[in-house]
């Protein structure tokens, strides 16, 4: 079982796979996905079935995000221990989170690998490679259903390594590296950003104080629909060392370097598209999740937590979101719900 926040509410899902044997061992489908939705986490409405016809093996839900046309669920199907990065295999649509709406998949879709896909006001935008396996690609979408092949940021000596992208509602930003050679054989990344109103001309904006590394990946999250950070990982080949690096933008065209608290490097940033949070996993069995509050500005604030809360040994695996009320972390077993709103100091 797992759950999404969003504006509204709360989204869960749950899978019911059976096993039969066969000639060739054991065979592991998929019966069914059933999705439940909540306004407040605490009371849950079944809704119906998800189509998950001639998919094959087991699908999971990994991510639920919110554009203007309501929510996307994506799905991956499990690939075994030597099937490669997961891909986006399907996707549904829902307005409500309860009534669900398979998506047909664009022909590129099926030939390329999809690795992420996010949204916000301005729509729905993916990023993988292409059937070659080694050129980047995006697509975007107004609705969620129809998409289409973007540009890619144009540069003049450095190839465009891209590694993910969000919507808002000032456009459409990529994070990513130009990937530069400086010898034979010898490449440098530079950690990078691409901005653009429409997703079809693309300007990098300068990341004060990036430089380059001998390898990098960027990361961008949408803080709210008002708020972009991008995080840089870099590693230097020579001092076998890494180092991170954060940025933030209200327009995704001037990004200033903040300083990200250290406690929090390994969080995972939550948006129920008005605000953020950042949630840092248990450091030990006996510790609960640090959450803390990101403004637009970026201004972090780590929260206190009193009451009965989830520690480490119970949620591991567990799956967590953040809805208009709260919130929400369930245990990987679909047993235990945990539900932490805030108060007043």
């Amino acid at each position: 079982a797992n759950g999404f926040g969003w504006s509204r509410g709360f989204v869960g899902f749950r899978t019911v796979l059976h096993a039969s044997d066969s000639h060739t061992g054991i065979t592991v489908e998929s019966d069914a996905m059933v999705s439940t939705a909540s306004t407040d986490g605490l009371h849950w409405t079944a809704g119906r079935a998800l189509d998950i016809a001639n998919l094959g093996s087991p699908v999971g839900i990994t991510a639920v995000v919110e554009g203007p046309s309501g929510l996307l669920a994506v799905g991956r199907l499990a690939r075994g221990i030597c099937g490669g990065p997961a891909t986006v295999d399907v996707l549904w649509n829902s307005t409500d989170g309860l009534s669900w709406t398979r998506v047909s998949l664009p022909a590129d879709f099926a030939s390329s690998s999809v690795y992420t896909l996010d949204a916000g006001s301005n729509g729905y935008i993916a990023t993988g490679i292409l059937k070659d396996g080694v050129t980047a690609a995006v697509w975007v979408s107004a609705d969620g259903r129809s998409w289409h092949k973007a540009p890619l940021p144009k540069t003049v000596a450095a190839t465009v390594l891209v590694d993910g992208a969000t919507a808002f509602a000032g456009g459409f930003v990529l994070s990513g590296a130009q990937q530069i050679q400086v010898g034979c054989g010898e490449f440098v990344q530079v950690p990078s950003v691409w901005w653009s109103a429409d997703a079809k001309n693309w300007t990098a904006p300068e990341l004060p104080g990036a430089t380059p590394a001998d390898s990098s990946w960027v990361s961008v999250d949408r803080i709210s629909d008002h708020a972009v950070m991008a995080t840089a990982w870099l590693f230097d080949a020579t001092t076998q060392s890494s180092s991170q690096l954060v940025w933030a933008t209200a327009d995704g065209r001037t990004w200033k370097l903040i300083q990200w608290p250290a406690s929090l490097l390994q969080a995972k940033i939550l948006t129920n598209g008005q605000r953020g949070l950042a949630y840092g996993f248990p450091t030990n069995d006996s510790n609960g999740p640090t959450i803390a509050t990101v403004d637009d500005d970026l201004t972090v604030t780590t929260l206190t937590q009193s009451g009965d809360g989830p520690v480490g040994s119970a949620i591991s695996g567990s799956t967590h979101a953040f809805g208009p009320t709260g919130v929400v972390v369930l245990s990987n077993d679909g047993l235990n719900l945990w539900l932490g709103v805030p108060t007043a100091s």
